[in-house]
């Protein structure tokens, strides 16, 4: 009897220990972001962690990489696939920054992304953001988008995760105010 406790035990011990390795398994931006169009803020002007900010009337096209830091692999599901996909893994990791287009060339077609990526372990995946504010318009004031929701599963346990970027994506106004803003902040620096 004591033997079959032992067992018992230990099967207990390790079911344990894969679900905190699973429910706890994160990924984190990865190494590279760029963005297509949109202000950015100079160096002179404080950012409070602006990455970039885009016209009501702009396109949104953000591309940064999803870094998985864990010893297994990692599925990563867009719950918003319109405006969050990603690339396919290349085979090679000297290809994880070959991205199919840049940016300011636009959104890569659909047939080119998709709603769900594995990332292996210390690999990073392109994430594609297009325009994450969707059909909703902020003529007066601006829409924020700090990050991506999305379902991780590692490990055979699937949970819901919020995948942050690089810095704030900012959405409003008009192009015209957008691009005003961007040569008053620029003219700011220079005097």
């Amino acid at each position: 009897m004591r033997r079959g406790s032992m067992v018992v035990a230990a099967l207990v011990a390790g079911a344990v220990a894969w679900q905190i390795a699973a429910r706890t398994t994160e990924v984190e931006p990865g190494s590279f972001s760029n963005r297509g169009a949109g202000a950015t803020l100079p160096d002179c002007v404080p950012s409070d962690d602006i990455w970039s900010m885009f016209g009501n009337d702009e396109d949104v096209v953000v591309l940064q990489t999803v870094r998985n830091s864990s010893p297994w692999p990692v599925t990563v599901i867009s719950t918003d696939p319109g405006a969050y996909r990603f690339e396919p893994m290349a085979d090679d990791v000297r290809e994880d920054h070959d991205f199919v287009k840049e940016p300011v060339d636009g959104a890569p077609d659909a047939t080119e992304t998709s709603d769900r990526v594995v990332i292996p372990p210390d690999r990073e995946a392109a994430m594609w953001i297009v325009n994450p504010q969707g059909d909703n318009s902020y003529t007066d004031g601006w829409g924020l988008f700090g990050g991506a929701p999305v379902k991780l599963r590692a490990l055979g346990v699937e949970r819901e995760f919020y995948l942050p970027f690089h810095g704030t994506v900012s959405v409003g106004g008009s192009e015209a105010t957008a691009a005003r803003l961007d040569r008053a902040l620029q003219a700011a620096c220079e005097n």
